[in-house]
């Protein structure tokens, strides 16, 4: 039976959480802590392709992040498939475009979901408050 998360992280958070020298770690976890967590949409692909490219010593292999990942956010949402084929409608009418695009994804997975987003992206933060999803901004 699949977990219901009590709060979906974009990949400025999940980033944070994984990585302990990232100087939003500590907060990060302490919001995190006790619950059931997961990544909205592509924030999971976004996230793999992070923690293997860090530099140096930080960096995961791909078998490691994929064992990450699914160790700490073992109750992630995708965007389901209807919502994705209407989502340049819904992107277009919420004046999303360019890179935000790939925020908007995140935020529509998370807004279906019903499911709080977590984010330490002030930049993201606005594209998701445009689709009116429920975000915790650290």
């Amino acid at each position: 039976m699949p977990i219901s998360a009590d709060l979906l992280l974009d990949t400025s958070a999940a980033i944070a959480l994984l990585h302990e020298q990232n100087p939003l770690h500590d907060s990060v976890s302490d919001t995190c802590r006790g619950r059931s967590l997961g990544l909205a949409g592509h924030a999971m692909v976004e996230t793999y392709s992070v923690l293997t490219r860090l530099p140096g010593a930080a960096r995961v292999t791909p078998r490691g992040a994929e064992r990450l990942i699914a160790a700490a956010f073992p109750a992630s949402s995708a965007l389901p498939p209807r919502e994705a084929l209407r989502a340049v409608q819904t992107l277009s009418a919420a004046g999303i475009a360019g890179g935000a695009v790939y925020d908007g994804l995140v935020a529509l997975a998370a807004k279906s979901a019903g499911i709080p987003l977590l984010t330490c992206d002030q930049r993201a933060a606005h594209t998701y408050a445009a689709l009116q999803v429920g975000v915790v901004l650290l």
